[in-house]
């Protein structure tokens, strides 16, 4: 496939697609009619090629894409209806939606155990070389996620332990999912693949540590910090100033809206 194909098609809608979801959150209406456009673009680019799924990268990631999509949306808009179903302040969903959000949080969960070991995402006969490492970096990911969302749910929440045992819960399920396909493999996979695309993961792991380590040592610096000494009153030269700034601009306020 010729690169300037692969530009157009992919690439290009790829790099536009954060930009267009931008504007669509955008107040200005004008904007957000750009972002609409844009964004319809960007989905309808790739989809206007003749892929060679075999042959390109990129055409075997936009296949893949395609396969999670749906068990995706399915875990997504379940952990929307399950958090917000409930007795919570921000925007709180009816009560009803709540089991419905854990059905579809469930249903997205088989599906990927459905691809994971029964149906693995191929074309033409032919593996898709990305399952593997989606796979494996997701596990990772749980697996680190996890384990410091339920060490922070404990250090820094009072009577948090049946948030942290959920949290912990899911770290050791992907670890052991992780070691048990690292170690036994699938049907269709040899143990040997899985660990060859694990090397893969380690950018991830290797981030998320740092990135983890970093919020730990904030944490503890704010923590250690004294507390801050009371701020002297404003002299008589500040408080001069400072009505001259309101009063300045209340009175430009005030004009707009006459």
């Amino acid at each position: 496939m010729p690169e300037t194909a692969l530009l157009v098609h992919f690439w290009l809608p790829l790099a536009l697609f954060p930009l267009g979801v931008a504007l669509m959150l955008a107040r200005d209406p004008p904007r957000k009619w750009v972002g609409r456009v844009l964004l319809i673009g960007c989905l309808l680019a790739p989809l206007l090629n003749d892929w060679d799924f075999i042959t390109t990268g990129e055409a075997q990631a936009l296949h893949l894409g395609l396969v999670v999509l749906g068990p995706t949306l399915m875990c997504a808009v379940g952990c929307l209806l399950a958090l917000f179903g409930g007795p919570t302040p921000f925007a709180p969903l009816p009560e009803g939606v709540r089991q419905g959000g854990f059905l579809l949080l469930a249903g997205g969960i088989a599906w990927f155990g459905w691809l994971l070991f029964v149906d693995r995402p191929d074309i033409s006969d032919t593996a898709n070389p990305f399952w593997l490492h989606l796979i494996v970096s997701l596990l990772t990911l749980l697996v680190v996620i996890g384990g410091f969302a339920a060490a922070f749910t404990i250090m820094m929440g009072d009577r948090r332990w049946r948030e942290a045992l959920a949290m912990g819960s899911i770290a050791i399920t992907s670890f052991i999912l992780l070691i048990f396909l690292l170690a036994q493999g699938t049907e269709q996979d040899d143990p040997v693949f899985w660990r060859s695309a694990s090397w893969g993961a380690l950018g991830d792991l290797l981030g998320l540590l740092v990135g983890g380590g970093g919020a730990l040592l904030t944490w503890i610096g704010e923590r250690n910090m004294p507390v801050p000494e009371p701020v002297a009153p404003l002299s008589e030269s500040e408080q001069a100033l400072a009505r001259e700034i309101l009063a300045e601009h209340a009175g430009a306020s005030g004009g707009e809206q006459e």
